[in-house]
């Protein structure tokens, strides 16, 4: 669901523009991402660690930390190349707001992916069954 309502919430943030209302325009788009990360990150990082043994609880921890600011990075780095935004695009206001609308779709598009592969490739316990691993 989390990413489903951040995927909501990228595509809400193209009402953005210059003469946008904040409690119209704003507002929703950041209620909506607020409330799908709420639904995303806290679940995803209990389900990681209730999977391993307790005496792993750190290490599971901190690869979620790493892989999490990794993945950062490699979005920053990739979505001005996968929208097409150049150099100019920083000296022209227009160039930017065109690379940002097409940035948007991209990244809800991502986000509706990640949904429909968590949905179908998540491994579901038997029923009884407390950890994953039965």
């Amino acid at each position: 669901m989390g990413p489903l309502l951040c995927a909501a919430a990228m595509l809400l943030v193209l009402r953005v523009g210059p003469h946008a209302d904040y409690p119209a325009d704003v507002l929703p788009a950041v209620l909506v991402m607020g409330a799908g990360m709420v639904t995303l990150a806290a679940p995803l990082t209990a389900t990681l660690l209730a999977s391993v043994d307790t005496a792993r609880a750190g290490l599971a921890s901190g690869i979620n930390n790493a892989a999490a600011r990794a993945a950062g990075l490699i979005a920053v780095a990739a979505l001005p190349l996968l929208a097409g935004m150049g150099p100019e695009a920083y000296r022209v206001p227009s160039a930017f707001d065109a690379a940002f609308r097409r940035a948007m779709p991209i990244c809800a598009g991502a986000l509706a992916l990640a949904s429909a592969l968590a949905f179908a490739l998540a491994r579901r316990p038997a029923p009884g069954c407390r950890r994953p691993e039965c």
